[in-house]
């Protein structure tokens, strides 16, 4: 009888041990999150942790309106909830509004994936990765998001821009080559490129588009003021024109700056819309880093009688950016964005 005791007492010792050991397991400490564009269809996002262990069952995820919530078990938010710890890259940035990250109960994280209305859900797994020492990596949470646009917010295809007139002005020309790279690629030469390419698009989507120049010269003449030069462009717009586009370059003196940025008028609200369009679209194709939208009082803004934006399309002072502006290629899918912001404004309705 008191061997059958002991060995009942041994079993519910062992039991009770590995209960107490499995509930005071080290929790995993979340170490960062990653968000990028894996493909054309989709988003990945990882979280990275060490130090415990997260299994298939310490996660759940719900993706509903344009929330995708994260839930993981036995984890602490560590450096997560810091900005530090949250990269979220490239294509990626059009697509994450924001992401928030809160500890919800003891060893309980709650992360949330804020998305624009643009992307819907269109399908969500969830895997682990273990760590990875020759890369560097520690463990992640490794979560996949189908894109799915919404018809109504990115229809670009056979559009029918229904002889609205578009405005394109090539920046600098003829006596004013803009800035120059550091291989001599003007700022001139690649505004020109980009809007002849964007004018066959947008022609090809049903829009009439009217050129402020088709070729390297001046629009007013050479060696008058600025003023005179830009009223010049602004005057080429005739009065039914729908919206004014200024294609430009960036430039500074440090070689390292980077990046695209978008402008328009100050409280010019249908120039901020066109302004954000081509913002989102410029990223979303080109991939450079986004500077953001911003007001200006740009001379061919503020004196347009259509909405109106100035795009400055990369640094050509960069030596990498500098390149890409100059490919063919890559010219392309800058007119390929100029047209899909076009469309996008004009087909969501209420701004003819």
């Amino acid at each position: 009888m008191l061997k059958k005791f002991l060995t009942c007492f041994t079993l519910m010792l062992v039991l009770t041990l590995a209960t107490m050991t499995a509930a005071y397991a080290k929790p995993a400490e979340l170490t960062g999150i990653k968000a990028f564009e894996l493909d054309n269809e989709t988003v990945r996002i990882e979280i990275s942790y060490r130090g415990g262990k997260i299994q298939d069952g310490d996660i759940s995820s719900d993706f509903s309106l344009d929330n995708l919530r994260v839930e993981l078990n036995n984890t602490l938010p560590g450096r997560v909830n810091r900005i530090s710890g949250t990269q979220i890259q490239g294509a990626a940035r059009t697509l994450i509004e924001k992401v928030l990250v809160n500890k919800i109960a003891e060893r309980k994280t709650s992360i949330q994936f804020h998305f624009k209305p643009v992307l819907e859900n269109g399908g969500v797994t969830v895997n682990l990765e273990p760590a990875n020492r020759s890369e560097k990596k520690d463990a992640r949470v490794v979560i996949d998001v189908k894109k799915f646009y919404a018809q109504d917010e990115l229809s670009t295809g056979d559009f029918n821009g229904d002889g609205r007139v578009i405005v394109l002005d090539p920046g600098h020309g003829g006596s004013d080559a803009g800035a120059i790279g550091p291989s001599g690629v003007t700022e001139k030469s690649v505004s020109l490129a980009v809007s002849l390419k964007a004018q066959r698009l947008l022609t090809a989507s049903g829009y009439q588009v009217v050129m402020t120049r088709t070729t390297d010269i001046d629009v007013a003449a050479p060696g008058v003021s600025d003023a005179t030069e830009l009223q010049a462009r602004v005057d080429k717009a005739p009065p039914n024109a729908a919206l004014f586009i200024s294609v430009h370059c960036n430039a500074f003196a440090n070689g390292k700056a980077n990046g695209m940025e978008t402008y328009h008028a100050p409280t010019a609200v249908k120039g901020a819309r066109l302004a954000r369009l081509l913002n989102e679209e410029l990223e979303r194709l080109g991939g450079l880093n986004n500077r953001g939208v911003k007001a200006a009082r740009f001379y061919v803004m503020t004196h347009s009688k259509c909405p109106a934006s100035l795009i400055e399309l990369g640094f050509i002072t960069n030596p990498r950016e500098e390149k890409l502006l100059a490919s063919d290629d890559y010219q392309q899918k800058l007119a390929q964005a100029i047209t899909n912001a076009v469309n996008r404004y004009f087909n969501q309705g209420g701004f003819d």
